[in-house]
């Protein structure tokens, strides 16, 4: 087992333009090539002193175990999942920054004739509960903390709550209210429960990270594209913030 000491802290992002915002906090970047993930998809650097990992995944839940799966050979300390995603209610602006102490499959799902009805949470069957995860109440707590210095300084407004993740881009505001209704979930997005799953699978301490980008409702592929720049960098300045406070497993 490699040295705590030099275990880096695996950063994962669907899209390059998450990365990007990263990558340009980073110094030192090289490729890491690794089997199962492109050439390209790993760059291993640092930020501020801190070994770090910038995996770009792909968009979705399977691209996303799959890839980060594969980038546990590299036995990372902590693994954070971050990016942009849709607000699930009306009390958020583009910008904000969620940091998920919990996260849940909302499409993890019994489909019936009045919609889809969740299964699994907590129960045996047919998962053990496993769609819904929560991560360390003392990582969470720590990070919070860390980042709120960051948030004031960039006017992010913060919070820690639960984010839902699917295989669906949510440009719909029917489509988003259910979900909401369903999962009780602040915000929605596409690969942050697969990644956690997939921590925690290794044992990996985990956290997600999402700042928004769109409002989940008929407008939302528009404002994703335009808003997605400053949802990226946004999430990037938590990540870093955050990065100090790490455990060291």
């Amino acid at each position: 087992m490699s040295s705590t000491l030099h275990s880096p802290v695996l950063i994962v992002c669907a899209l390059p333009q998450e990365r990007a915002a990263i990558e340009a906090l980073a110094t030192g970047l090289e490729v890491a090539p690794l089997p199962g993930l492109a050439l390209g998809a790993l760059l291993r650097g640092s930020i501020d002193g801190t070994p770090v990992a910038l995996l770009n995944c792909g968009v979705g839940k399977v691209a996303a175990a799959v890839a980060t799966s594969a980038a546990m050979a590299i036995e990372p300390r902590c693994v954070i999942s971050v990016g942009s995603a849709g607000a699930l209610t009306h009390g958020f602006k583009v910008g904000d920054v969620v940091v998920a102490g919990e996260v849940l499959q909302h499409d993890f799902a019994a489909a019936e004739a009045g919609g889809f009805r969740l299964f699994g949470y907590g129960a045996e069957t047919p998962s053990a509960g496993d769609p819904h995860i929560r991560t360390s109440a003392a990582l969470i707590d720590a990070a919070t903390a860390a980042a709120l210095t960051a948030a004031q300084a960039r006017n992010i407004t913060l919070s820690r709550g639960r984010i839902a993740t699917g295989d669906w881009f949510v440009n719909d505001a029917t489509t988003r209210d259910a979900i909401a209704a369903r999962t009780g979930a602040d915000l929605v997005e596409m690969e942050g429960a697969a990644i956690a799953y997939t921590a925690a699978r290794w044992g990996v301490p985990w956290l997600v990270i999402r700042s928004v980008s769109d409002a989940g409702d008929g407008a939302a592929a528009v404002s994703f594209w335009e808003y997605l720049e400053l949802a990226s960098a946004n999430a990037a300045a938590i990540v870093r913030a955050i990065l100090p406070v790490l455990p060291d497993r």
